[in-house]
């Protein structure tokens, strides 16, 4: 048995050929996209190098590779934390334990030797809204940028050392029982009452759509941890990454006298036009890609973003965002809308989202361990294991 780093193009394959072992016999597996991956660990890509180091390791069996784990740390980011934290990700592993204690002994060294004294995991490097977490419940196909794992996975990381921290909630539910109407009503009344508008997301404002979303979005979501401010400029790549599958008709921007109050963003999920292909995207699979594209015409909506401003809650924000996002359009073309994930501990979002008609579809866990003697984890509120079997009926 052989752990290596990941550094040239012959080392990425047998990274990304892992879960070709991995799910071999699973049908509902969908690889994600291996430049996706790739970009991750990517200086020029991927502003977390900006203030982190990442390393990623491969597990040989021979010439087999049976298990893959990355390892990074953002110094920035840490820097407002209690302990100095790193996280771990992209891990997957045939079912050994013995395998699996390789890859985190591997990932927690070169963790140690830059101070870390916290890890978290399995996470991204970088932001949030894409491959964070350990899928505990409802292991149904993943959604575009969602982890999915074995079960088998939640017992590697306990008998690591790893304690679960934070529980990541995906509602979701038929566009056809958001109570679209009364929504509407509430909206229109609000209108007549105050200067409230909606912006729709546009290309060719992409600069101030940019602007106003970073202002919302840091102003609604810098009291939890792991906060990490977006500028404008991240914002705008980011739109600008996601224009071959981004729908404008499904994100927008809510204003207050002029002032951003709130955004929903929301993209059609393409995972199910990717599956078969094994993570690539290239000259023998891309005419197949685009051909289902074409010849799709609905898909699941999966959330990106939801945020209000505090400065402007219960001003009724949620009921504009909600009336432009389910337009007649959006109804036919999105029959059923997977919301942007939430932790547990957001009571204000949950109790939004059960005001849609929605439901916990499946629940993700991100996992904390810590390097040094004398560090007691405290997680965060988790739903009971009755309480979640009720909200996934």
């Amino acid at each position: 048995m052989t752990i290596q780093p990941v550094h040239k193009p012959k080392d990425w394959k047998l990274f990304h050929d892992v879960q070709r072992e991995v799910y071999r016999n699973d049908s509902n597996f969908i690889a994600p996209l291996r430049m996706e991956i790739e970009q991750v660990f990517d200086p020029e890509k991927n502003t977390a190098f900006a203030h982190g180091h990442a390393q990623c390791f491969v597990l040989l069996d021979g010439k087999r590779p049976v298990g893959r784990i990355a390892a990074f740390f953002d110094e920035e980011r840490s820097g407002h934390l209690k302990y100095k934290t790193g996280g771990i990700g992209f891990f997957e592993c045939v079912q050994d334990p013995a395998y699996a204690k390789m890859l985190f002994n591997s990932a927690e060294e070169y963790l140690r030797t830059h101070e870390i004294e916290v890890i978290d995991g399995p996470i991204n490097f970088g932001e949030r809204d894409k491959f964070w977490g350990l899928l505990v419940h409802h292991f149904a196909p993943p959604l575009y940028q969602e982890n999915y794992n074995p079960p088998y996975y939640a017992d590697f990381f306990s008998q690591n050392g790893y304690q679960p921290f934070e529980q990541i909630l995906t509602y979701a539910g038929k566009s056809s029982n958001i109570p679209v109407d009364r929504l509407s009503q509430i909206a229109k009344r609000l209108r007549s009452r105050h200067p409230l508008r909606v912006e729709p997301f546009s290309y060719q404002h992409i600069d101030t759509f940019a602007r106003d979303f970073a202002e919302v979005y840091n102003a609604a979501f810098n009291v939890y941890e792991h906060f990490n401010p977006v500028s404008p400029d991240l914002v705008r790549t980011m739109m600008e990454s996601a224009k071959p599958i981004l729908d404008p008709n499904i994100a927008c921007i809510a204003y207050y006298e002029d002032q951003p109050a709130g955004f929903i963003a929301l993209y059609p999920d393409i995972n199910p036009l990717l599956k078969g292909f094994n993570g690539k995207l290239n000259l023998f699979t891309l005419p197949k890609f685009l051909w289902r594209k074409r010849s799709t015409t609905s898909y699941n909506a999966k959330g990106m973003g939801f945020g209000i401003h505090p400065a402007h809650q219960s001003k009724g924000i949620f009921a504009l965002l909600v009336e432009y996002l389910c337009s007649d359009r959006n109804l036919k073309r999105y029959p059923y809308m997977y919301l942007a994930t939430i932790r547990t501990h957001n009571h204000e979002i949950r109790s939004i989202y059960d005001k849609l008609g929605v439901h916990i579809d499946r629940v993700h866990v991100a996992y904390r361990k810590p390097l040094k003697a004398g560090i007691e984890i405290e997680p965060f509120e988790f739903l009971q294991t009755n309480e979640l079997e009720k909200s996934l009926d």
